[in-house]
């Protein structure tokens, strides 16, 4: 089974994501949003809530240790977002990859 990382998780379009992925893949999720009281849990034997800010590098880098796949569903300071998130992605030895590769073997 792969792993998915969803940052931002509480946002609209990453709990439609999730349902998604949840109806449609045998994927392991993680979510990650900065207050994990304000999400439920869909789906206990394939999610895992992770409380967190993308900020705090050395969390990020945690979050990160064991995915396959990072799905960032984020807003603010975008440019300190994105290298705090592709630092912590390489320091995990995370690489790129698109989420359509997951579907495909």
């Amino acid at each position: 089974m792969k792993n998915v990382l969803i940052l931002g998780a509480n946002g609209s379009l990453a709990r439609v994501t999730t349902q998604y992925l949840l109806k449609n893949t045998d994927l392991h999720l993680s979510l990650y949003l900065r207050n994990s009281r304000r999400l439920n849990n869909p789906d206990q034997s394939r999610v895992d809530i992770v409380d967190g800010d993308v900020m705090d590098y050395q969390k990020l880098v945690a979050a990160m240790e064991g995915q396959d796949v990072v799905y960032a569903n984020l807003s603010g300071n975008m440019k300190a977002t994105a290298e705090n998130i592709v630092k912590a992605m390489h320091a995990s030895g995370l690489k790129r990859k698109m989420l359509k590769t997951l579907f495909s073997g």
